[in-house]
């Protein structure tokens, strides 16, 4: 099986669109998004259930009209909330397939998908968890959004209510749906593992969940698809590591609005893994 891997787009329809050339012109038939699907800004007005109504509808309606097929996942600045608007627009392209904490089989491959990511130090708690040890950061944001994103509360009333309130990666991964044996599987985790260089800050600080890291390491599994830490690849030097047997890949991404798109092309049947850069 041979396709693109793509994370962290925000939006721009630009870098959308340029996935899509790339695929008509190497006749690729599968593109696959690792999440932060719609745009950023204005994260709490009707910019993103506008994008998925306009934009993400004709896209889906280019890809069929190509033979693509797309599998997906949210990622945590895609609001919880449009969750059943993404997914009832998926229903109705039957080569769009949204596998947040579920399983697909095509051709040689098992992809599982999970959206969730550790707490970190931005205002916006969505999709977030927490894991054994792991200390909350210093927030940047006086203000505190939960509930998805329709309850304001204080940092201290967070430091009380994420110990309660929110899962654990652990106990998440735990539940993920069991992958074929007879296939090759790949995991598609918007957060990275700690500890590889595929989850390095600009400052320097290793954000990665440690029990995704783990949860790889035992798993023997073929393949994993990361994001979230746009800058890591040009910070730590690695958009490729491995964790027991398992090829973790995280190509990071641009900003909004600039003209370089970061992809990986991914053919399974010959274990090509190669970073192209437009």
């Amino acid at each position: 099986m041979k396709f693109i891997y793509a994370c962290d787009i925000h939006g721009d329809t630009n870098k959308y669109e340029k996935l899509l050339k790339t695929a008509q012109k190497e006749k690729i038939k599968y593109i696959v998004l690792g999440g932060d699907l719609f745009p950023k800004r204005g994260i709490r007005t009707i910019i993103q259930p506008e994008f998925i109504k306009d934009f993400l509808e004709d896209y889906f309606k280019k890809l069929q009209e190509n033979n693509i097929k797309c599998i997906l996942i949210p990622g945590n600045d895609d609001l919880e909330k449009f969750d059943t608007q993404l997914n009832e627009l998926c229903k109705k392209y039957p080569n769009i397939h949204n596998i947040d904490n579920k399983k697909l089989d095509i051709e040689d491959v098992s992809f599982i998908g999970l959206s969730k990511v550790l707490d970190h130090p931005f205002g916006s708690k969505n999709r977030v968890l927490i894991e054994k040890n792991l200390k909350m950061e210093p927030q940047l944001s006086k203000e505190i959004y939960i509930n998805q994103n329709t309850e304001v509360i204080t940092i201290s009333e967070w430091e009380k209510y994420r110990e309660t309130n929110i899962d654990k990666m652990e106990d998440i991964l735990a539940n993920l749906p069991v992958a074929d044996k007879n296939k090759k599987t790949i995991y598609v985790l918007h957060d990275p593992p700690y500890g590889i260089g595929l989850d390095v800050c600009a400052n320097g600080l290793q954000v990665g969940s440690k029990a995704i890291a783990e949860f790889l390491e035992k798993s023997n599994s073929y393949m994993s698809l990361h994001g979230h830490i746009h800058e890591s690849p040009r910070t730590s030097g690695l958009w490729y590591n491995k964790l027991g047997k398992t090829i973790c890949i995280q190509p990071g991404q641009t900003e909004s609005g600039e003209k370089e798109c970061y992809f990986v092309i991914i053919d399974t049947q010959t274990d090509k893994k190669d970073r192209y850069e437009i």
